[in-house]
């Protein structure tokens, strides 16, 4: 048989090579499709891990927390600003609220709680109520006496309501159970808006939502004109 030059042979058969063509063609663009996709993907991962970090700690921002310690005379509480990570989650937020609130207060203040009260845990519902449960040190270590025990319940509710805006009311639980009171004097059997009565250097809003430990009346104490607006009188029995 003679021998058929290859050109010629492709030149009768164009639809052979025609097919080799396209098969190349679907071949790159298979593999370009391929890389794209890959890339697509990974910047989408990163994407993804980028915004949910930056939901959790908003990239290391701070939020700026009120807390409330006893004065050093025992007569009234006063405010100290301190900073906390600033969580997109009002939960989160309230979390690290009270456990700064928890911790020991800068020399000459007084802490309002009992020497080992720990939080066990929070909880927020949809109405803007807090419910923060509270290690049973909180009761058994507390001194009593209606001016330390309306101290204690205050300097948690002020701090949350005032430091974490979703949080309109506060009720303090033990041990995961609901308590009438701390100490015998102040109603927790329900949550309790914020009061500032009992804040040095603060001007009063409402009178507190538990009973005054000199006025029965609920009238504010001590000197409002000098804006000293803690307790004439100190209930420690």
């Amino acid at each position: 048989m003679p021998f058929r030059p290859l050109r010629r042979r492709w030149a009768k058969r164009p639809w052979v090579a025609a097919a080799a063509l396209l098969g190349l063609l679907a071949i790159t663009l298979g593999v370009a499709v391929a890389l794209v996709v890959q890339r697509w993907e990974a910047a989408a991962g990163a994407t993804s891990a980028g915004d949910a970090g930056a939901a959790g700690s908003n990239s290391g921002a701070l939020l700026t927390a009120t807390l409330y310690y006893v004065t050093e005379d025992g007569r009234a509480l006063t405010r100290q600003e301190t900073f906390v990570p600033l969580e997109a989650d009002p939960l989160a937020r309230a979390r690290a609220v009270v456990e700064q609130q928890l911790t020991p207060p800068p020399s000459p203040l007084l802490s309002p709680f009992p020497t080992g009260t720990s939080l066990r845990a929070i909880y927020l519902a949809d109405d803007g109520n807090a419910f923060v449960d509270l290690s049973e040190d909180v009761t058994t270590g507390h001194p009593g006496g209606s001016v330390d025990e309306l101290f204690t319940v205050y300097a948690l509710v002020n701090a949350l309501t005032v430091s974490v805006p979703e949080i309109v009311a506060v009720q303090i639980m033990v041990e995961g159970r609901e308590v009438d009171t701390l100490a015998g004097h102040v109603d927790l059997r329900q949550p309790l808006e914020p009061s500032l009565v009992w804040v040095l250097d603060d001007e009063v809003l409402e009178n507190p939502d538990g009973p005054d430990a000199d006025d029965p009346a609920g009238e504010p104490l001590g000197d409002e004109a000098g804006g000293n607006l803690g307790p004439e009188g100190d209930d420690r029995t």
